[in-house]
């Protein structure tokens, strides 16, 4: 379930379905946001290793990105429990 969001642009989205996100598939930004939402296990996830779900490394070691096309990634933390 997702609980918070890293910036005031993202949770827009998720809330509202407004976005100033140039280029993004707003239908399919949703939908994944919607997948992420009902997760509520990390083993729930894995069937979105088919749209690039991977886990990041370096600086942003612990997070985990999700492909929405080319230019847009969804990327977040994932939290059991």
């Amino acid at each position: 379930m997702i609980i918070t969001f890293g910036d005031a642009d993202t949770e827009r989205f998720a809330v509202s379905g407004k976005s100033k996100f140039s280029g993004l598939d707003l239908d399919l930004a949703d939908q994944r946001l919607a997948d992420l939402d009902a997760t509520s296990d990390l083993r729930d996830i894995s069937p979105l290793k088919s749209v690039g779900l991977h886990k990041l490394t370096g600086d942003l070691a612990g997070f985990w990105s999700l492909n929405l096309n080319d230019q847009w990634r969804l990327v977040f933390t994932f939290e059991a429990g």
